[in-house]
């Protein structure tokens, strides 16, 4: 008697173990599916730790635009406070019709800087003091005050750091707006940031 009650019994005991291991096994995949939002946690943290990187990156480089008798013209990206030797080898180097006289190669370079190499025939036409060094720029600005509402394009290269093509963004900008309110007003001018106007300030007057 007692075996056949078993016999009786065994497919529903067999059943009621089959339906624990199922779920058993439900409860423990869901539990593995919930795991994904720390995976996304993960991977914004990865996207943030990517962006500050970049962040950095752009902060100790420059672009510069190099134009001229060069052998590759171009924008070109530069660790910060590079050398203009540097950013004319970035471009080819120079051409055989270039005048490396009218160069300060040692000259340190800011961000969106123009630099135009100019041929033997242009450097004829250029001013004889287009050729003074960046030491000899910073005496002459510290002897005697360059006015930025009355500069012309030569007077405004003595300025440290100044070229063609930022001493041409000053009076085109004059033109437009007028006269300088103040100095901190040059910041409005293309090129020109706060570091840069804070360094001219000992040079310039309005």
């Amino acid at each position: 008697m007692n075996v056949e009650k078993i016999k009786k019994w065994l497919p529903i005991g067999a059943l009621i173990i089959c339906f624990i291991v199922v779920i058993t096994f439900l409860l423990i995949s869901g539990k593995k599916e919930e795991e994904p939002p720390w995976e996304v946690a993960t991977t914004e943290e990865s996207l943030v730790e990517t962006t500050e990187s970049t962040k950095e990156v752009e902060e100790t480089t420059i672009m510069v635009d190099v134009k001229g008798a060069v052998k590759k013209p171009g924008v070109y990206e530069l660790k910060k406070e590079a050398r203009l030797k540097e950013a004319i080898l970035l471009a080819g180097g120079m051409k055989e019709e270039a005048e490396e006289k009218q160069l300060n190669l040692a000259k340190k370079l800011e961000d969106q800087e123009m630099i135009y190499v100019p041929t033997k025939e242009e450097a004829e036409s250029m001013p004889d003091d287009f050729t003074q060094t960046q030491s000899d720029n910073e005496t002459s600005s510290s002897d005697t005050l360059i006015n930025i509402n009355t500069a012309d394009l030569t007077q405004l290269q003595q300025l440290s750091g100044i070229g063609p093509s930022k001493a041409q963004a000053i009076i085109d900008y004059r033109e437009e707006n007028g006269a300088f309110k103040n100095v901190d007003e040059l910041q409005e001018v293309s090129g020109f940031g706060q570091k840069t106007v804070e360094k001219l300030k000992e040079s310039i007057t309005i």
